[in-house]
């Protein structure tokens, strides 16, 4: 499959996802390397954007969908404890958990993510790649990947140190991971925006990602396939470009716009909404069949206990 920047609808450049023949894998080839992989991000990447009515409305909607991931993990972990949130961004997610009671660590690679994370919201979050910065192992309740496995180099290796990361009885979360073999990725292909390319470099289906999942040490120990606030964004972000989160944080951190311009971009805020709002249901109905467009999962170290690998 090859597709363009979705980020970038200007550039010529088309990329290229491929599959293994051996474990059926697929993954972008060639990939940009570590170092290269951070020009592929916008500055606004992580961000929230700068304010005003209609961004408070979303970001009063986005914290309370945030709350679905506090439900999976206290009927999990009802006990809290430390809790990792890896590629944590500006950090809106973990100043939810915090508030239900885990006691919260981030770590970032997005300069402009992280400073927001700990200037907004008071966050202990660590500037830097998760396979470089310094973590206690044997210590966290929870480590949590959200939106960012498919962006990893190599997500064996970051779940195995994962892994030593836990304490005993420890849990991994890996959540919104989009499913290559849905029938929303089959039907829109290089229009479905969760292949975002360049940046998502390892494309996963069910199966692949529980063999992955058992190389790092690994048992699936259970699954979401329904969040109100991803699986519709994905699919209105497939259908209509424009209403894509990424585009308008990319707007909102650039220069003034003028009154028109901004009129559009409030326009483009309330239609993104209302769209989300309009595919839960096609969209809940897929998860409920058995087709969802991403998944949400839960790791235990295979035989129940941390190890340091």
């Amino acid at each position: 499959m090859r597709a363009g920047d979705r980020l970038a609808p200007g550039d010529p450049r088309r990329h290229t996802v491929v599959r293994c023949l051996g474990c059926g894998l697929a993954y972008l080839r060639p990939r940009p390397t570590r170092e290269a992989t951070g020009r592929c991000y916008p500055e606004s990447y992580s961000g929230s954007g700068r304010g005003g009515l209609v961004e408070a409305l979303e970001a009063a909607y986005r914290r309370r969908q945030h709350g679905e991931v506090a439900r999976w993990l206290a009927g999990r972990r009802p006990l809290r404890g430390r809790l990792l949130d890896v590629g944590c961004g500006a950090g809106e997610l973990l100043a939810t958990l915090r508030a239900d009671g885990w006691s919260v660590q981030g770590v970032e690679p997005q300069a402009l993510g992280a400073a927001e994370a700990r200037d907004r919201h008071g966050l202990n979050v660590l500037s830097g790649r998760f396979e470089e910065v310094a973590l206690p192992e044997g210590s966290y309740e929870v480590i949590v990947f959200s939106g960012v496995c498919e962006h990893l180099h190599d997500p064996v290796a970051e779940l195995r140190r994962a892994r030593a990361l836990l304490a005993p009885g420890g849990l991994v979360a890996v959540l919104f991971l989009p499913m290559l073999d849905s029938p929303e990725a089959r039907l829109l292909g290089p229009r479905w925006m969760a292949l975002d390319l360049p940046r998502h470099l390892t494309h996963f289906e069910e199966a692949t990602f529980a063999e992955m999942a058992t190389k790092a040490g690994f048992g699936v120990a259970g699954r979401e396939t329904y969040s109100r606030r991803h699986n519709p964004a994905q699919l209105v972000g497939s259908l209509a470009p424009l209403l894509q989160k990424h585009r308008f944080y990319a707007a909102e951190n650039g220069p003034r716009a003028s009154a028109a311009p901004r009129l559009a971009a409030v326009a483009q805020r309330v239609a993104f909404l209302a769209a989300v709002t309009a595919a839960r249901l096609p969209t809940r109905l897929a998860a409920v069949a058995g087709a969802p467009s991403m998944c949400s999962y839960f790791l235990e170290p295979a035989g129940g206990a941390s190890a340091r690998d």
